[in-house]
């Protein structure tokens, strides 16, 4: 289900997005319309909320292989059979796009399992900790979080008791 954002100052739609997907970027965005500042509820900074638990699970990859098996199988197997309904000269395309679809699914669930279990998937968050860690460390981008409201832990407010501006 997608959920549309729309600038808290002006109202004007900025995107739509699905709530269960992340970003690992920087927060704050400018409104196109209006130029004020606001919260990206997609992103979120690693430094602050931490490498999600779920990220290294192959649960949901094991199912998506299991998916994939059968949707080719289900391909497989209607090569040869007769479909109601559909003329001969394309009586095809359907269990190829099924076979299609499932070896897709496989292929994609066997490459984030590797990842996963060679540490590929642990190195790019460590690349995207790194960047947050760094971000953290602007005082005017730590202050703009405060400011928007952001939670912050206390170690990155300290830095904002002195009023330095580091970057």
């Amino acid at each position: 289900m997608s959920v549309e954002f729309h600038c808290p100052s002006c109202g004007k739609k900025q995107f739509s997005y699905e709530p269960r997907g992340r970003k690992f970027e920087k927060i704050v965005k400018s409104c196109k319309n209006c130029g004020k500042e606001y919260l990206d509820p997609r992103c979120h900074e690693l430094a602050v909320e931490g490498i999600p638990q779920d990220a290294f699970q192959i649960g949901p990859y094991l199912f998506m292989l299991v998916l994939g098996g059968f949707i080719a199988w289900r391909g497989w197997y209607l090569f040869g059979r007769q479909q109601l309904g559909t003329p001969s000269g394309i009586s095809w395309l359907l269990p190829s796009v099924f076979l299609i679809l499932g070896i897709l699914c496989i292929i994609a669930s066997i490459v984030g399992i590797i990842r996963i279990k060679t540490g590929g998937k642990a190195k790019q968050f460590d690349k995207l900790m790194n960047e947050s860690r760094m971000r953290m460390k602007d005082t005017a981008y730590v202050r703009k979080l405060k400011d928007l409201g952001y939670p912050l832990p206390q170690e990155y407010l300290i830095g904002l008791e002195g009023g330095s501006n580091e970057g």
